[in-house]
């Protein structure tokens, strides 16, 4: 990919630059690495304020003096330009006598422009080559195809890429995408998480954004959407689960693929529940084997550990070498203001909300605080300039309290139809509105309160753009953040459980309102459904009906089922949800499902409380003697790996085959030998190849008299070997850090850079205040 993004370079495709789009800093520090490059000097970088006139420097060892003077006022004229620079900088340039002195504005300058500010500055401004407006940079830029790679903002204001992101009918498939990119385009501000990012999609062609609530995972994600959209890719948003990125797949495309919060917002909602980790590890891996195809992911990071500890083939190599973690750390404080500067710049506020941002005893807390978040800062911006008179002091309070910005508008703005719309909402993923509204009308009549499609379209039209978004997906909340509030309004017990429970229409609903009750704070939750055992336990075996018998571990089985219903009997410690699943253990046959997913249930009755040493012992007895029906069955068909792998799925819940059935899983696991040796090793994938090559070494045919059947396993060693014992990976750990920004070694320079950057607020026609 990063070669793509070279050649792509190379050939023209950056034909101008909007430098508008740059902040002040962007712009200085740009200059700072083309003029180092003009010059053949490394320059220095200093903040303005007491500058003295010097924005960049060289001093050479003979004492001589060159200086860049950066003026970024892309809405100035050139006549306001020439005014302003001989009135502030000309007694700085007399005074400070430089050898060399050049100025680099992103204003237009004509020849006779030009003149006039050399005969001002003479004999410090050597000739007019000395003076750079926005045509000759942008002329300069584009002959440096590698330094505009190394600054992200600078090629993405490209007009060519802009063109592509801006106008995106071609490349992204997904309304949510099409409002998203440009906006996040506008405040984005690159650091160290995004660089490792960019660099594991470059390596991998697959990189998980793993993170805290609010760091900046989907904004990344959306970047590097946006960087690969300028090298042609198009771009799909994967909204319910893996398998769309199948439904979207085209052969000779460049596409992306992005999955946004992979594993759920809260925890692991419906969709990992029914196996699709071994669907998502498929995908990963064809993935990685297409040069144009590419997948970004996002989840927060405890989810992901969460998940790692409950889907063991999360935990592969395919996973956590794609794994990128952007940590608090990565945003420093010159990050931190560049965010806040953005965002109260792009903000809708009247002018003088904006110029409060200004005040260092203003900025300053809000950057170092240690909850400081860019989606609570935008959010905040975003509402707050309706109903606060103190916009900057509302940001700090959100930061001192995050629940602040959501419970105001739920517990005390809201219409009581509108809050139960996002109660809702809240066990719903992206329901369609017929089923949001149907489940709602329920949930309503269940109180005694009218419920009629009018009360419906008017709590929606209060939500829609604020909390909540509608589009062809369905109804989802506008960010995460919402679903969390949520999330700690049901646990402080501000709902009607009872109601809840009996308006759930969809099996997903139920599983929603457990999965928030498994967070380590959702305990209030759990006080609740114990509250209303039948209820709940009504609403867990309903879902039940929705599990039919599936062989395939990327699919929920009756045995994954009743695995997650006597996960929760423990939760809830539940008598009706413990009946249920005692009987159904007594049901059997237990043959037809997935080895996998029989070995969990065992495991999970073996280690329950609710269930009896006596009945475990005899669920296991009956689980192996369906494993050795099933086992007779693949090696009757000829099918050795599914053979084989129920053969070790039989070991591990302690059972054994000896005699004929054994003699005769390795003759069709030989037969299988002998079929793979001869086929193109690249048409084949390595994992059935280990389980095949494991397994007969195990019954001792690594050498042997049949010359072809040793060259055969020789042929299968050279291929796999080195898998047969991977070193150990370690699994995914969060990193639990301070929330208080790293301290820079010279931070008191980088706040002087921001200081000046903040009192650009104060001057809305891009000309520095007063």
């Amino acid at each position: 990919m990063e070669q793509t993004a070279q050649r792509r370079l190379r050939e023209g495709d950056m034909d101008s630059f909007d430098l508008g789009r740059l902040t002040d800093h962007d712009f200085e520090v740009v200059c700072r690495d083309l003029f180092s490059e003009i010059l053949g000097v490394p320059l220095e970088l200093f903040p303005r304020g007491r500058d003295r006139g010097i924005d960049l420097r060289h001093k050479a060892p003979d004492g001589t003096t060159t200086v860049v003077q950066c003026k970024h006022w892309p809405k100035a004229t050139q006549a306001t330009l020439t005014s302003r620079l001989i009135k502030d900088e000309l007694p700085k340039v007399v005074a400070l006598k430089p050898d060399r002195y050049l100025i680099a504005a992103s204003v237009g300058l004509t020849v006779d422009g030009k003149d006039g500010i050399r005969n001002a500055f003479a004999p410090f401004v050597r000739t007019t080559g000395d003076l750079y407006g926005v045509d000759e940079i942008v002329a300069e830029l584009r002959s440096r195809p590698e330094l505009v790679r190394r600054h992200f903002r600078l090629w993405l204001s490209s007009t060519a890429v802009l063109q592509t992101v801006l106008n995106q009918e071609k490349y992204v498939r997904s309304s949510w995408l099409h409002q998203r990119i440009p906006r996040a385009a506008k405040t984005f501000v690159p650091h160290e998480g995004f660089d490792r990012a960019k660099a594991v999609l470059d390596e991998q062609r697959v990189c998980v954004i793993a993170g805290l609530p609010g760091v900046g995972k989907t904004t990344l994600a959306l970047m590097l959407a946006a960087w690969l959209m300028g090298n042609g890719y198009e771009v799909h948003e994967i909204s319910q689960d893996a398998e769309e990125i199948t439904a979207l797949w085209r052969e000779g495309t460049p596409q992306l693929f992005l999955y946004d919060d992979f594993l759920g917002q809260t925890t692991l909602e419906s969709a990992l529940n029914k196996n699709e980790d071994a669907r998502l590890i498929e995908i990963i891996r064809g993935i990685q084997e297409n040069p144009d195809k590419a997948l970004v992911m996002t989840t927060r990071d405890y989810i992901l550990e969460h998940a790692l500890q409950r889907h063991e083939r999360l935990g592969t190599p395919d996973l956590s070498a794609a794994t990128s973690v952007i940590h608090l750390t990565d945003l420093d404080i010159g990050v931190r203001g560049q965010i806040l500067y953005n965002h109260v710049h792009h903000a809708q506020l009247p002018a003088e909300q904006k110029w409060l941002f200004a005040d260092r005893e203003v900025w300053k807390p809000i950057i170092e605080h240690r909850n400081f978040s860019p989606r609570l800062i935008e959010e905040t911006l975003r509402l707050a300039g309706r109903r606060e008179h103190d916009v900057a002091g509302a940001v700090l309070k959100n930061l001192d309290d995050p629940r602040r910005i959501w419970e105001r508008i739920v517990e005390n703005d809201l219409t009581d139809e509108a809050v139960q719309l996002l109660e809702v909402l809240f066990t719903l993923r992206t329901p369609a509105p017929d089923t949001l509204m149907n489940s709602w009308s329920r949930y309503r009549e269940e109180q005694g309160l009218q419920a009629d499609a009018r009360i419906f379209r008017r709590a929606l039209q209060v939500l829609d753009g604020t909390m909540i978004a509608v589009d062809q997906y369905g109804v989802s909340f506008h960010n995460p953040s919402i679903a969390d509030y949520l999330r700690f309004h049901i646990n402080a017990g501000r709902v009607s459980i009872s109601a809840l429970l009996r308006a759930l229409v969809e099996p997903e609903q139920i599983r929603s309102l457990i999965d928030a009750a498994r967070l380590p704070d959702g305990s209030g939750i759990i006080a609740q459904l114990q509250a209303e055992a039948e209820l709940t336990a009504t609403a867990v075996v309903k879902t039940a009906e929705f599990v039919e018998t599936s062989t395939s571990p990327g699919e929920e089985s009756e045995a994954s089922h009743l695995t997650w219903v006597l996960e929760i009997a423990e939760l809830l410690d539940s008598i009706p949800l413990t009946a249920y699943v005692t009987k159904e253990l007594t049901l059997g046959p237990w043959h037809g499902e997935h080895v996998e997913h029989l070995v969990e249930l065992m495991e999970v009755v073996a280690g329950s409380r609710l269930i009896s040493q006596e009945q475990a012992t005899r669920f296991t007895d009956e689980i192996a003697a369906g494993m050795r029906i099933e086992l007779a069955e693949f090696v009757e068909d000829g099918d050795w790996y599914f053979a084989v792998r129920t053969y070790e799925a039989l070991q591990e819940v302690g059972g054994s085959l000896s005699g004929p059935p054994l003699e005769a899983l390795v003759e069709c696991a030989l037969a299988g030998l002998q079929v793979i040796a001869k086929e193109d090793n690249g048409s084949l994938d390595v994992e059935p190849q280990v389980v095949l090559l494991r397994f007969l070494l195990d019954q001792g045919y690594e050498a042997g008299s049949d010359i072809a059947q040793a060259e055969d396993l020789a042929t299968i060693h050279q291929r796999v070997g080195r898998f047969l014992n991977p070193p150990h990976e370690p699994r995914f750990a969060p990193r639990w850090e301070s929330a208080s920004p790293s301290r820079n070694r010279d931070e008191e320079r980088v706040l002087k850079v921001i200081t000046e950057l903040m009192k650009r607020l104060r001057s809305p026609d891009g000309m520095p205040g007063e």
